[in-house]
């Protein structure tokens, strides 16, 4: 199966696809790298998204700062 990006780097995901995964409008999509390959998968609910949001590790640009300890409070209080 292919497909082609259009001007706005846009895909059109084969039919197959789309009801294999089970698919919508709205529906949320990951995308992850592995030794060269790009591979989608449907965002699920509850663990499995939690799961995949705690693998997702952005490439850091700069030094991570300190937590002030108000900051701290503000989010258990």
């Amino acid at each position: 199966m292919t497909s082609v990006l259009d001007e706005k780097r846009r895909v059109v995901l084969p039919k197959e696809i789309v009801e294999e995964l089970d698919l919508d409008e709205g529906t949320a999509v990951a995308f992850e790298r592995r030794r060269g390959v790009v591979i989608m998968k449907k965002v699920g609910r509850g663990e499995d998204s939690l799961r995949e949001a705690m693998a997702w590790n952005p490439k850091r640009v700069r030094k991570p700062q300190p937590v002030r300890e108000e900051e701290v409070r503000e989010i258990w209080d």
